[in-house]
């Protein structure tokens, strides 16, 4: 999923004296995000992550129109450590995580469909921005499938220390992958360190109407 017209509009008025935002794209499949944070802010410096090799080839060839971007073949997380990818028929499916009984009977069943797996490296970004002298984040997408909860987690250091100003999530509404980040321990975790939710956007819903994900924008507050 791409940034939302909420996220460029919050990001417009948040980041309207930032002369070089610094933009991170974790989950950046084939460079969807990428491309609309460039379009939107051409002078941001954007940082995108893909473990997927396969995606990740992708995620080059939409980066070589994009000077100020930088690519990561890597995975973020909670915890540094060597992990494994699932992959599934429907690559922006791709996870961490197993999906969840419920996803496989469900509507989306074949587009989750396992067909193999990857080694890949797990870092927080607490580690990766210490490592490369990278001191604040303007805004912060992930789209992890499940996995978000734990790569802010990983992000504590920054979120706590308020060098991150607006997150574009994704959450989960309901049981998608073993394990999941749920909406709202989301909200219980960025609420917490300061942050408010401020728009829900490219809502996924069931045939009763219920929510099953969305991409959810939150911001520092302003007393915080």
């Amino acid at each position: 999923r791409c940034l939302s017209d909420w996220s460029s509009d919050v990001c417009s008025s948040d980041l309207k004296d930032v002369e070089a935002p610094v933009f991170f794209d974790v989950g950046a499949h084939a460079g969807e995000t990428l491309t609309e944070m460039a379009r939107h802010f051409p002078q941001a410096a954007i940082y995108a992550f893909e473990p997927d090799p396969e995606s990740f080839l992708l995620l080059q060839q939409t980066a070589r129109q994009f000077p100020k971007a930088s690519l990561y073949q890597l995975a973020l997380g909670d915890q540094p450590q060597a992990s494994i990818l699932r992959r599934n028929r429907a690559s922006m499916t791709n996870s961490m995580l197993e999906v969840s009984r419920e996803s496989e009977a469900g509507p989306i069943g074949n587009l989750v469909e396992k067909v193999g797996e990857v080694p890949v490296t797990v870092t927080t970004l607490d580690e990766f921005c210490s490592a490369h002298d990278v001191n604040r984040i303007d805004f912060l997408k992930t789209d992890c499938q499940g996995f978000d909860l734990r790569v802010l987690k990983g992000a504590e250091g920054l979120l706590s220390n308020r060098k991150v100003r607006v997150i574009q999530c994704e959450a989960m509404f309901d049981s998608e992958y073993v394990g999941q980040g749920w909406f709202h321990e989301i909200l219980h975790f960025l609420t917490d360190l300061g942050y408010a939710p401020v728009s829900f956007h490219s809502l996924a819903r069931n045939s009763h109407h219920e929510i099953n994900w969305a991409d959810v924008i939150f911001k520092r507050r302003h007393d915080s």
